[in-house]
């Protein structure tokens, strides 16, 4: 490939150009034919190969390249997804992105929707993957999406041994344990305390 993890570096945060159609087509053409050449990738975005305009492509389901592409909708509705990218080998990160989009591009009429709320993940892959290469044009990375949970606070001290009482979000188990196994269990949200059980 011609990706060079360094020479991205320096176009990582930029936002790139906008472009006519007619030279966007040929710059896609370009990125599809250096897509084919990873075994692993399914994106990739002009700056990953030194090109500062507004064009990727996908290939999940089928190629699609997107000329000047802007996500005109988005869910409210997010959910976490663990990914990677071409420009950084070796690294994966779990990102936070919409299960809903709306694209337009200069190269098509009208807009193309992704969702990820069906039960064939490639429709997670597609639709994680725009967001993902779009990011990219604007001077995104993935790891400025990243998730990360909220550490739990709680209201009441509690020593490190002091029993507490957790009860799952379902409301259907309950567990007695000490207070430092269940901090991270109640930091997952699937959780929570119940009462403190005098130790």
């Amino acid at each position: 490939m011609v990706l060079i993890n360094k020479r991205f570096e320096k176009y990582s945060k930029i936002v790139c150009d906008r472009v006519d159609v007619e030279e966007g087509e040929i710059i896609g053409a370009k990125l599809l034919q250096e897509l084919s050449n990873s075994k692993d990738g399914i994106g990739l975005a002009a700056p990953q190969i030194g090109i500062i305009k507004q064009v990727c492509v996908i290939n999940v389901k089928t190629p699609i390249v997107f000329v000047n592409p802007v996500i005109v909708e988005k869910s409210e509705e997010t959910f976490v997804f663990p990914e990677s990218c071409l420009s950084y080998p070796e690294k994966r990160v779990k990102t936070n992105r919409h299960v809903e989009i709306s694209i337009e591009a200069d190269n098509y009429e009208g807009q193309l929707y992704f969702s990820a709320d069906s039960k064939d993940i490639q429709d997670a892959f597609e639709c994680v993957c725009v967001q993902h290469e779009i990011d990219h044009l604007n001077g995104i990375t993935m790891f400025d999406r990243e998730f990360k949970l909220k550490p739990y606070v709680a209201s009441t001290k509690y020593g490190r041994n002091e029993l507490v009482q957790i009860i799952s979000a379902d409301k259907k188990v309950n567990k007695k344990i000490k207070w430092k196994k269940a901090q991270p269990l109640i930091s997952t949200g699937e959780w929570e305390i119940r009462t403190v059980t005098a130790a």
